[in-house]
């Protein structure tokens, strides 16, 4: 247990150099105490296990394949955190046989009150889907419920994993907790008809894990849902300045000078928008606009072509202008945060020192690492690659500092051991320093002044506006027209 716990803090602290953040919801979902079931999908290969063994104080206890096994040093360490190995047809010829014992092993892990973690894809998720549901975890719980007479008191919590990308360097990760079910709730149909009680489980399981995932059926209306979502900025309100202003205003062209006055007011004007959207929020605005885009290519195929060509043009626009994220929050407010602003600037110059001491020390291992695990073909082993090949990097790159400065530089090892320990924060602050700066840019002083786009910013504001106007249109024929629904939008239960 010590082992496991020690393990999982150093994994906490290391995933910091991998994801810019990771957030979890509704993680009260998983039992304090008692035998439980954490069913996750599979996007990501070994890094989903690390991901979710972060998210619960709970030990979870994996099934892993049996090759994973055949390594001494590697089968110990996995023995000692608790995983159980399960066999399969063409890895051995006894598999049926073993997986009975395994199966013994994991009734008396829910008899004590365990937690079993268990990926019932079998294999990794196709991108944007999760796959139809092996049986066993079903088969599995229902028989630990039988073998404790329906009074075990097993749960079943589904677990999305939601990476913003699948390759996961420098990316987000939102974990995503579903309602528990209650295995005893499916007994009666067990003692009658267990092949049925097994199949209504797992469809149960199924549907509560592609709620809680980004699972969607078309990978077409996908695409689309995900380009209009971004080119919306992952907000499909009105725009407020649209009610005010108008395109065939005609303005009076000002001289340079009062430009850059009124630049300068403008900064000092306070705007109520907050921080980027949390991917949480993203995820399930993309969510809400698959659903009804979903629902339309069943009741009107031909509906999303227009929508498709209107979306490619504004997207082609802003590509063509370069416009960054943070010009894209300007169409909604184009008023910048005063405090932020100052806020931003001085961070940029007085962290700069900072960031180059973590730059200039962490750049070789960092690019070793990227640039290494790309030659990975398959992508979820990739993400695995990238925190496997980082660890030992890094490693190796402050044991090369810390021997250069003892024994060629003649600073003693305390000296030596106190140098090294400035270089991991001083990387996270080089990573953090790089994200703000690519985050917050348009909000620094000196680069605001430069912009110069007014036109532009009114023929984007029309372009969008068109988008989301054919885009509400799609939304109340559903309403008011309501037929058979496909929705891809996940619960909030």
């Amino acid at each position: 247990m010590k082992l496991y716990r020690i393990i999982i803090w150093l994994l906490r602290v290391f995933s910091r150099l991998y994801f810019i953040e990771v957030r979890s919801q509704r993680p009260d979902r998983i039992p304090g105490s008692g035998p439980v079931i954490l069913a996750a999908n599979h996007p990501a290969s070994i890094l989903d296990a690390i991901l979710l063994a972060m998210q619960t104080r709970r030990q979870i206890h994996f099934l892993v394949r049996s090759s994973l096994f055949k390594n001494r040093l590697l089968a110990g360490l996995l023995y000692r955190l608790g995983a159980i190995p399960v066999y399969r047809s063409h890895e051995t010829q006894d598999s049926g046989k073993r997986n009975v014992a395994a199966f013994d092993k994991v009734y008396e892990l829910f008899e004590r009150g365990g937690c079993l973690g268990l990926f019932p894809e079998g294999k990794n998720s196709p991108p944007g889907q999760v796959a139809e549901l092996r049986t066993g975890g079903a088969r599995m719980a229902l028989g630990a419920e039988e073998r404790n007479n329906y009074r075990l008191g097993l749960t079943i919590v589904a677990v999305g994993l939601n990476y913003e990308h699948r390759e996961l360097f420098m990316s987000s990760a939102l974990v995503r907790f579903g309602p528990p079910l209650r295995v005893s709730d499916y007994a009666r149909l067990h003692k009658s008809d267990p092949e049925t009680a097994v199949r209504r489980l797992t469809a149960d399981l199924q549907e509560s894990l592609r709620q809680q995932s980004m699972h969607v059926e078309d990978q077409q209306v996908d695409q689309l849902a995900k380009d209009l979502a971004e080119a919306l900025d992952y907000r499909i309100e009105p725009l407020a300045a649209d009610e005010q202003t108008s395109d065939t205003q005609q303005r009076k062209p000002r001289s340079r000078i009062k430009q850059w006055v009124w630049k300068l007011l403008e900064w000092y004007r306070p705007d109520p928008a907050a921080d980027a959207d949390p991917f949480e929020t993203r995820e399930k605005t993309r969510k809400q606009i698959s659903a009804i885009l979903l629902r339309t290519a069943v009741r009107n195929p031909s509906a999303l072509a227009p929508l498709r060509r209107q979306v490619d043009r504004y997207q082609d626009h802003l590509h063509q202008a370069e416009l960054s994220h943070a010009v894209k929050r300007l169409l909604n407010k184009p008023v910048h945060q005063r405090l932020i602003r100052l806020q931003m600037t001085i961070y940029a110059i007085f962290m700069a020192p900072v960031a180059l001491f973590g730059l200039v020390h962490n750049i070789v291992p960092y690019l070793f690492t990227k640039y290494t695990a790309r030659l990975v073909r398959q992508e979820p082993i990739r993400a695995f690659a990238y925190f496997g090949v980082g660890f030992l990097a890094f490693t190796t790159a402050y044991a090369g500092f810390g021997f250069w400065l003892w024994y060629f530089a003649g600073i003693s090892w305390k000296w030596a051991l106190a140098y090294l320990a400035l270089l991991p924060p001083a990387g996270f602050a080089a990573l953090h320093y790089r994200r703000n700066l690519l985050v917050y840019r348009d909000r620094i002083l000196v680069r605001t002044f430069f912009w110069n786009q007014e036109e532009l910013l009114l023929l984007l504001r029309r372009e969008r506006r068109e988008v989301i106007h054919r885009f509400r249109e799609l939304e109340a024929d559903l309403q008011n027209n309501p037929g058979p629904n496909r929705s891809a939008e996940g619960s909030e239960t």
